[in-house]
């Protein structure tokens, strides 16, 4: 069976944390292991795709775990459509990425080359009351399900997901106030009834997609997370974006990349996600104290499409329509200079001896 477990994150980056509580949060939402097991975050990546009026998420996950039950959490602007998503997308995306060569020229040959300096830079879900959660959408995806929830009330959504297996640490069902007050809805994933996924590696991506007026990543729930927290967001849009909102005021997301991503020149996946011509701004940032984080990323289109790559330096020798430049300088061009030469002395001298043989030619005067 594909590893599907990523169906329960939203939004991307870079996260590595250690989990020994059963429950934890994430900028994803909150993820709960079985009872009695671990879970470890090797690697979260995403790609998210905004257009204006409808944000794509694509999530996936790589785990270490001895559990082989678990769920999740987390929290969406508007109610989202769950898909799996194109395992290929992450190998297109990190070629799209790499670092381009800042290229060094040398004029006399050496035993240097590219310096290698790297990179700068059980049954289905039911729900309580209306009035209290709502059920917007339940369904299964290969060996999960999902469910789309919305609901004003923290305390009665809460209870609702620990009365269908998602049990909460009491820290992490209050930060879900900051949501509910917004109007925002969550997905809910667990493992179906009978299922034998496996929960240790890397899982097979998922992708989320609901409408949305701004580009969001929500980081808040993050604030329960009791490690170090590193978050990298690639965001395609039809422009540069920045970040208008970071989820620690005083720490501004920085960007790591920025350019141009046309279909032509991409791998299929990533170019069937971009739909078009779109550009490709890539955000990181570090968050030694999680506690400190208060708001979620917010995009915003730049006022320019500069474009950033990260940069690796590489020598290389200095060629002429493929020939070094020192043979052309030094062994070439006297070469051609000495055949000049020699043809020159050659016409002078078949020149005087035609004017002889005229000269003896002629009869007497």
């Amino acid at each position: 069976m594909a590893r599907t477990l990523t169906l329960a994150l939203v939004a991307g980056g870079l996260q590595a944390v250690w989990v020994a509580d059963p429950a934890w949060a994430c900028g994803c939402g909150a993820m709960i292991p079985g009872p009695g097991g671990t879970m470890s975050v090797a690697r979260e990546q995403a790609v998210v795709r905004f257009d204006g009026t409808t944000e794509d998420v694509v999530m996936r996950f790589s785990m270490q775990s001895n559990v082989t039950d678990a769920a999740w959490v987390m929290p969406v602007p508007a109610p989202a459509t769950v898909k799996l998503a194109d395992q290929a997308l992450f190998s297109d995306l990190s070629t799209a990425e790499a670092p381009v060569a800042d290229v060094h020229h040398y004029f006399w040959p050496h035993l240097g080359g590219s310096s290698g300096n790297g990179a700068a830079a059980g049954g289905a879900m039911a729900a309580p009351p209306r009035s209290a959660v709502q059920v917007l959408s339940d369904q299964r995806i290969g060996e999960f399900e999902v469910a789309s929830l919305a609901s004003a009330d923290p305390k009665a959504l809460g209870d609702w997901l620990n009365q269908h297996g998602f049990t909460l640490k009491d820290s992490t069902a209050t930060r879900l106030a900051a949501y509910t007050s917004q109007g925002w809805k969550f997905v809910a994933v667990r493992l179906a009834s009978g299922s034998t996924a496996d929960l240790d590696g890397a899982l097979d991506p998922i992708s989320l997609s609901f409408p949305a007026k701004t580009a969001v990543y929500p980081m808040r729930l993050s604030a329960g997370a009791t490690t170090p927290q590193n978050v990298e967001v690639s965001v395609l849009a039809p422009h540069r974006m920045d970040a208008t909102s970071s989820p620690i005021t005083d720490e501004p997301a920085v960007s790591e990349f920025g350019d141009w991503i046309e279909a032509s020149k991409v791998g299929p996946a990533l170019a069937n996600l971009a739909a078009g011509r779109m550009f490709l701004t890539v955000f990181d940032g570090d968050y030694s104290e999680p506690s400190q984080i208060t708001q979620d990323y917010a995009f915003a289109p730049a006022t320019s499409d500069w474009v950033q790559h990260a940069t690796y330096e590489k020598d290389e020798l200095l060629t002429f329509l493929g020939i070094p430049v020192y043979l052309i300088v030094f062994v070439v061009l006297p070469l051609l200079a000495a055949i000049g030469f020699w043809m020159r002395q050659g016409w002078k001298r078949a020149a005087a001896a035609q004017a002889g043989a005229a000269a003896a030619a002629a009869p007497p005067a």
